[in-house]
């Protein structure tokens, strides 16, 4: 037991590792990935500008339709902060800040040609436990996604089928990590049929299979579904409003809900000569009997858009 447990030590160091070199890669070279346009383009603001990289069911009408669908072939790496000014049944603030890289990768097969992948790293810094537990602050667990999207016969209808797995890079820290190795299915339906009008729904559920050390197995077992329905609404301009892209989620140990309601709004637009979305959200969880978790929550997240 005490050599498996190494083992996956061993295996969980190396993957933060990993996961930090490639969101440092995601950052660092975007000039590389990004594509050099061609001059009539390049007048373009960023949300007209055509987005070539199709997906299995064809292109977007522009950049800033790819950028808000999450299984879109194009490559980002986003940077957001989310942070709640009270929190149920703790005192004080909580604050997450998140990194991450989304790569499609090409694949070789005609019927199932893209890969998208999605690795999450939050920095978490948790409310005051009203005990003798203090504030707490550390790196939380990562989270690798990766969907399958199949070619379809519908135009405008993308799916995605994938396994999710989390490492506990959060270590023997329990307040920003679970301890546990966990790992699912998730699946993604997105319809883009009406004009500039957006909607799906996205799932995935999450069970425990490991420990992370030998100090993490009297820690709760996991088993959350999380479903996140949503709609996103184009403007003019690079203008967007959407629902939240923060998943409701059920946890089937404690039969709670963890909520978040409120709206998004967002715009595609550049950073120097990058294009960037930027959006703002506010949630709100009226679940209080779920345990230290936010209340109300401002998200800020920046996105850097490499189109090929």
């Amino acid at each position: 037991m005490k050599l498996r447990l190494n083992c996956l030590s061993e295996i969980r160091t190396g993957l933060t590792g990993l996961c930090i070199a490639t969101i440092l890669a995601g950052f660092t070279s975007g000039h590389v990935w990004a594509h050099e346009d061609h001059d009539e383009e390049k007048k373009l603001p960023p949300h007209e500008q055509p987005h070539r990289a199709e997906p299995p069911t064809g292109g977007h009408k522009n950049l800033a339709e790819a950028a808000t669908n999450p299984i879109a072939n194009l490559i980002q790496f986003q940077v957001q902060n989310s942070y709640s000014p009270s929190n149920h049944n703790s005192s004080g603030y909580s604050n997450v800040t998140t990194f991450q890289p989304v790569i499609p990768i090409k694949l070789p097969w005609e019927k199932v040609p893209l890969l998208i992948t999605r690795s999450t790293l939050p920095y978490v810094t948790t409310p005051d436990f009203d005990g003798p537990v203090d504030r707490k602050r550390g790196f939380g667990d990562f989270t690798l996604l990766g969907l399958f999207s199949p070619k379809l016969e519908t135009k405008g209808v993308q799916v995605g089928f994938g396994p999710t797995l989390v490492v506990p890079t959060a270590g023997d820290n329990e307040f920003v990590g679970s301890g546990k190795w966990q790992a699912g299915p998730s699946a993604l339906y997105i319809n883009m049929q009406t004009p500039s009008i957006q909607w799906g729904l996205f799932g995935f559920h999450l069970w425990d299979f490991a420990d992370s050390n030998a100090g993490s197995d009297d820690r709760q077992h996991v088993s959350k579904l999380s479903l996140q329905p949503f709609i996103t609404k184009h403007f003019k301009g690079g203008w967007y409003v959407a629902t939240p892209e923060v998943p409701q989620t059920y946890d089937f140990n404690t039969d709670k809900w963890t909520l978040a309601l409120g709206p998004q709004v967002g715009k595609v637009t550049k950073l120097g000569k990058i294009p960037v979305k930027i959006f703002g959200a506010l949630y709100y969880n009226p679940e209080n009997d779920a345990g230290p978790t936010a209340e109300w929550t401002a998200k800020f997240n920046i996105t850097f858009l490499f189109p090929e």
